[in-house]
């Protein structure tokens, strides 16, 4: 089985969203990075398909509003998770795209399994990585969790783009903030550091880093996920998040077909591992495929 290691990631942009791409098969796999990332995220898998996924399947890895090279939203737009799930389905429909298999990490991972329970027909199969449920908090939290988004809201409307003079240290931070290596903060910096006159700034939109004024409480949660019928893997890394171990716990009910890969890593697991993680996508896409 050839493997070409230096798989071109084409770039698209239309109606606003920026994507890259892979293959040209007759089956979507859309590609749903996390909170803070891009699309870059899934280059280490990208580099790695072979032939035959390209043939058979057209990978296309998304930018997420305000992320990579995306627009951003207006000025008196915020980023409110659940509007994630309509961007997703605006982004389809930008890219005459009927159904597709999901790859999630993360926040992307939520992202479509919210988008699964409530519009089951654009999804063919889930593959989340490090990231199955929903965030949602008691409601006790409400009224401080309201007060403490405004107020940060306030303060980042008085400030302007950060500008930096070291192109290296911004990768550091990333990698220290993301706990992972710098070759992997590289990888993702290098879609999101824009340089003008010899300074540096990020691309994304600095409201990505706003608290959501509203959060859903655990009723609520549950309640939008329930009955996903979507077949569905959830890849754990070994050392990622506790919480979306808690969360398995907690949603598992929510879903009629859930199989659960354990693999080595840390939260960006399919970047540190990018052959396995690609290996258990694959294998279960192909199952749905063949079905």
């Amino acid at each position: 089985m050839l493997i070409n290691k230096k798989n071109e990631m084409k770039d698209n942009f239309k109606g606003g969203f920026s994507w890259q791409q892979v293959g040209n098969g007759p089956y979507a796999v859309v590609c749903l990075h996390g909170w803070l990332d891009n699309s870059n995220s899934f280059k280490p898998m990208a580099e790695l398909l072979t032939e035959a996924q390209k043939k058979k399947y057209t990978w296309i890895f998304l930018d997420l509003p305000g992320h990579g090279k995306s627009n951003w939203k207006s000025d008196d737009a915020q980023y409110y998770f659940v509007e994630y799930v309509y961007d997703v389905m605006r982004f389809m429909q930008t890219a005459n795209i009927k159904s597709a298999h999901f790859v999630g990490h993360s926040m992307g991972a939520l992202i479509a399994n919210l988008l699964a329970s409530i519009f089951p027909e654009y999804v063919r199969s889930l593959n989340l990585i490090d990231g199955i449920g929903l965030i949602y908090q008691g409601p006790q939290f409400a009224k401080t969790n309201l007060i403490k988004a405004f107020e940060e809201r306030q303060r980042q409307s008085s400030q302007h783009n950060r500008w930096f003079d070291d192109r290296s240290s911004m990768i550091k931070a990333r990698a220290k903030v993301g706990g992972f290596d710098e070759q992997i903060a590289e990888i993702l910096m290098e879609r999101t550091i824009l340089v003008e006159c010899g300074k540096y700034r990020l691309s994304s939109d600095p409201k990505l880093k706003l608290p959501s004024t509203i959060r859903l409480n655990e009723e609520q949660a549950i309640s939008l996920l329930d009955k996903i019928s979507v077949d569905t893997m959830l890849i754990l890394p070994e050392k990622g998040y506790a919480q979306m171990r808690d969360n398995m716990k907690k949603f598992l009910s929510c879903f009629d077909k859930l199989s659960v890969s354990n693999v080595s890593g840390g939260h960006h697991c399919h970047m540190q591992h990018p052959q396995n993680i690609l290996n258990e996508i694959v294998g279960h896409i192909e199952k749905q495929v063949l079905c």
